[in-house]
């Protein structure tokens, strides 16, 4: 027994530690903003007591990013939460953009976030760091976005087991295997479309917890699936020592 609880001690404790402190970091609760890192154009909208910011695009506002991202040359996570999005047309919409290569205008050398015209949400690589092709599909849909319930995105690019993937509320999406960009430094990001206001959302979203890491951190899966596993675990592990 004594064996079977520091089993699952160490596994309770791998599951709530976070290996890594953010390069960048932008939260927002009800005592109002913790924001980490300078140099966003445009705006997020918080209004004093939520714990989120909102932010527009297209003609419902400024477009808010980061042109000058540093410090992220390697491996990388980026994750942030999202919900209540506003806009309702289903059409090739971009929601979150990564640069490389000092891009700042359309798609090149970029890695978007982007509706579909059947309203489905991929992460699509558009040319990053030299590198084309390859889409993953997040199983998330302009339904999803627009309930008040927040969905957790990271986008995970590990360079040494050449691997690109997107979780999902701590669950694995999809990956792009076969990852080797030659310039994988990160040199910018935007929300609600790409630079150059290419595929604008035209609507608002709720946003917190934004965090970019330089290496890769895998999320933590969702506090109910990760309590099922430990549960199931420990009678597999009570199960094992009634039989010895």
């Amino acid at each position: 027994m004594k064996r079977s609880f520091i089993i699952l001690s160490l596994l309770v404790a791998g599951g709530m530690a976070h290996a890594a402190s953010p390069i960048y970091s932008w939260e927002w609760t009800t005592e109002g903003t913790q924001i980490t890192a300078p140099g966003w154009n445009g705006s997020f909208n918080y209004t004093t007591g939520n714990d989120y910011a909102t932010f527009g695009s297209g003609s419902g506002g400024g477009t808010p990013y980061n042109s000058g991202i540093a410090g992220i040359s390697g491996s990388f996570t980026v994750s942030f939460d999202l919900k209540n999005l506003s806009s309702t047309n289903n059409a090739w919409k971009d929601v979150f953009s990564l640069y490389s290569n000092g891009t700042v205008s359309g798609e090149s050398n970029s890695m978007v976030l982007e509706f579909n015209a059947s309203g489905e949400l991929y992460f699509y690589n558009k040319g990053f760091g030299g590198q084309s092709g390859g889409n993953i599909n997040t199983g998330l849909t302009w339904t999803d976005l627009q309930q008040d319930n927040w969905n957790n995105l990271s986008i995970v690019s590990d360079l040494s087991s050449q691997t690109l993937s997107v979780y999902v509320n701590g669950a694995l999406a999809g990956t792009i295997t076969g990852w080797n960009p030659s310039s994988p430094a990160l040199t910018g990001s935007q929300f609600g479309s790409s630079f150059g206001n290419t595929r604008p959302m035209n609507g608002t979203i709720d946003v917190n917890n934004i965090k970019f890491y330089d290496g890769v951190v895998l999320p933590v899966p969702e506090a109910a699936t990760a309590s099922l596993g430990l549960l199931g675990l420990a009678a597999l592990l009570m199960r094992r020592r009634r039989s010895c």
